[in-house]
This record gives structure tokens, sequence and C-alpha cells, in this order.
């Protein structure tokens, strides 16, 4: 007998959900009653176990109910950091679910420290969130929505991840029954705050421009499993692009994204699209099969770098580490190799027209196209 799906308010027992942020881990709870069961629950914490239960009274009593049910608990997970943890990386979720984000208490709400530090939260939350999604997946902030809050303008910080807002739901907490809104800092931790005036913001993945995808068969290079990178540089903007093929000499992914104007160097743009070409494979069913990943680029110095150990630039080792974590995931045999345009000039009239749209834009664009000839 297949069980009904049941839903509490804007979540279903079929989805596949991660929480993030969590306090008392009551709204976790509050999930999971409502669907008899917690096994599509994945619920974090930035705070240790230790740390929960000494602030939050119910918090031990929670986690034991939602272990019960079958939940997965984490603790210690930053959302800044989450695309790299070693669990959530392997895992795809339906919805990510971040309720009324706070970097902590410095200063009043309304000091432009404090709401830089909001929104430097929001915005890492935001770049790796988009990493963990499935296809028509959705990332939810509960948020206040008055001054001074209204000015964390949570709508821009998508934007910069090529996420668009798709629905903005009054928030109610009674709509969670057996939800308890929790401070969370210091002697106060337990109690609650007022979350009247708070919307559920419901984002999603930006598609790529209409003009770009009905373009992209024009410009292709017949080459397996290649990434092209290019950077154009402008008046301080600049923009990098790339794509990967398949063995069939049939597009897969291709991407776009912005480089941050203090960050002139062609080379580490050229590291930058590499790293989202290996993201991109990885996230694929591709990497499941037993093919090979060349990834192509024209700056030596990007392959170099990749390869080697040690005397790298300190302004890519961010990006090395992140580029290794992968490599190091993916069972497939990984090829890095310099290309010097031999492909001719279509294929860098795409990947140009591909680094000037980041660059105009200032975003992050993806597309996939399994279906296509």
């Amino acid at each position: 007998m297949i069980e009904k799906e049941k839903w509490v308010k804007h979540y279903s027992s079929s989805h596949q959900i991660l929480l993030v942020g969590e306090g008392d881990f009551s709204f976790s709870l509050s999930l999971a009653i409502g669907f008899g069961s917690a096994y599509n629950l994945f619920a974090t914490s930035f705070d240790s176990y230790d740390t929960l239960v000494k602030s939050y009274k119910k918090a031990s009593l929670n986690l034991r109910q939602l272990e019960l049910m079958g939940a997965t608990l984490l603790h210690e997970v930053d959302a800044r950091l989450m695309k790299d943890h070693p669990l959530l990386n392997k895992i795809k979720f339906d919805r990510i679910v971040y309720n009324f984000p706070h970097a902590g208490f410095y200063g009043k709400e309304d000091n432009p420290f404090m709401i830089k530090m909001h929104q430097e939260l929001v915005l890492g939350f935001f770049s790796n969130a988009r990493w963990l999604l499935r296809p028509n997946g959705q990332i939810h902030i509960t948020h206040k929505t008055k001054s001074p809050y209204s000015y964390w303008n949570l709508e821009e910080l998508a934007s910069k991840n090529s996420l668009r807002l798709n629905d903005c739901v009054a928030f109610d907490i009674k709509d969670y029954p057996f939800y308890e809104n929790k401070r969370g800092h210091g002697s106060t931790s337990d109690e609650p705050f007022y979350w009247r005036d708070s919307c559920t913001f419901k984002f999603s993945v930006e598609p790529l421009s209409t003009h770009i995808q009905l373009s992209y068969r024009e410009a292709l290079p017949r080459v397996k499993f290649i990434v092209k990178a290019e950077v154009e540089i402008n008046s301080g903007a600049a923009g990098y692009a790339g794509a990967l093929w398949d063995e069939n000499h049939t597009i897969r992914a291709m991407f776009c994204g912005p480089l941050p104007c203090y960050i002139m160097d062609t080379n580490v743009a050229e590291l930058l699209a590499i790293k989202v070409a290996l993201l991109m494979f990885e996230r694929s069913e591709l990497c499941c099969r037993n093919v090979e990943l060349v990834v192509e680029s024209e700056s030596n110095h990007a392959v170099s770098w990749i390869k080697s150990h040690f005397g790298n630039p300190r302004e890519v080792l961010v990006d090395l580490q992140e580029i290794n974590m992968v490599l190091n995931r993916v069972r497939n045999h990984v090829q890095f190799c310099c290309g010097y345009k031999e492909y001719g000039d279509e294929s860098y009239r795409f990947v140009h027209e591909l680094a000037n749209k980041a660059m105009l834009t200032n975003k992050m664009y993806e597309a996939w196209f399994p279906n296509s000839k």
C-alpha cells in the first residue's frame, strides 16, 4: 500500500527537505509530526549539540524524538559552507529551509555594520544552497519584512546567485503547531521573539536567458567533456564562461558567471570556470558512469595550479581547495590540459557571448540540456 502524501503548509512528506540553522529543532519536529515520519528531513544547526542542550530546555527532547522518527541530525553546520559538507554534498533537496537567519547580536539591527553581517550570511547561504537543489527545487527563507529587516534586500542577494523570487507568503506560526521560535542569543536564547510581519520567501534557480538558449547549438566545438573558459574585461567588470559536452558530441551543460571586479586576472577566471565545470559534472548522471572528464583550459597557470601541491598564489587557495574536494569525491578519471584555441573561432564566439552576459548582468547562469541533439 502506497502511503498517502501529507502536507504541512509549503512542505510535503514526499519532499527531501534540508533545514538550516535550527534552534531547538521544534520547527523540524513540527514537520515530522505532521508527516508522521522524519525520514525525509535533514535538520542542521550551527551550534554544537552541547551548546543546544544548554541553550534550549526542549532541545534534547526534540532531538531525541526526531531521531526516533528517522530524521538525519547534523550539528556545527555553517550555512555558508554546507555545499562542501561530507554528507550534504552527496544529496539533492526539493526544499532548503532557513527560518529567520541571523548573524548574531553585535549592535542594533539598524546599524549598517549589522545589516552587512546579515547580508553576508544570507549571501553565503544562497551561494551554497543553490548547489544542493534538485531540478525545480526551492529555497525558502522566512524573514521579517519591516524596517530595518527589509534593508537586507533578500531579492537582490538571491539575484547575485541567479536565484529568482517565485512567491512571498505571509508567515503564521500557527501553521506549525509545535514550532517555538527562539531568540538564540545568550541568556535570552530560549525566549521567543516577535514574528508577526514576517513572510516566507520562495526562491528557485533562474533559467538561462532565452537569447543564449536558442543560440548555443550554432557555436559548439565537437569535443569530449571539454570546458572552455574565457574572460572579458571591460571597465573593471569581467565574466567567465564554459560548456560541458558528452562523448556523443551533445551539449550537457553550460554556464557563465561574473568575476569580482577586484580580480582582473584571466588565469583566475579560468580557474573559477574549471571549478564550476567540475561541480556541474559531479551533479550530473555522467559522473556515475565510467567516463573520463577532460578539462581543457587556455590558462597554463590555472592547470599548473591544480596539478601543483605547493607554491600556489594565496588568492586562489580557497578555489583550489574546493576543486580538490570535488576531485576526491568523484571516481572518474579527470585529465587537465591546455587547448590554445585549437577548436576555431566559433567556439570562442560562444564562450565570449556567455562571458559578456555574465559581465552585463553580474549574475551566475547555468543551464542543463539533457535531451539536446
